[in-house]
């Protein structure tokens, strides 16, 4: 994952923002404390999110896991040509 700093974000934050959106990869924004930890945020496409709460939901549910077993155990004759 690419990181940068606030100051770098601010320069550039329009061509971030895009180059985020286009390529769907995310971003660490790296925010340096008193402490010397390295605090930031992650800045993600929409469609990342939409992807992550979906799996996420899908997990919760135990949506994920059936539908994992069901391809784990399928067979031949649970298909259908058309």
């Amino acid at each position: 994952m690419d990181s940068m700093t606030r100051t770098n974000l601010r320069k550039d934050l329009f061509k971030t923002i895009d180059k985020v959106n286009k390529e769907n990869t995310p971003l660490e924004i790296t925010i340096n404390s008193n402490e010397g930890t390295n605090e930031g945020v992650i800045m993600l496409s929409k469609r990342e999110y939409e992807r992550m709460q979906e799996e996420l939901y899908l997990r919760e549910t135990g949506t994920l896991d059936y539908a994992f077993d069901l391809m784990d155990n399928s067979s031949e004759d649970d298909f259908e040509e058309l």
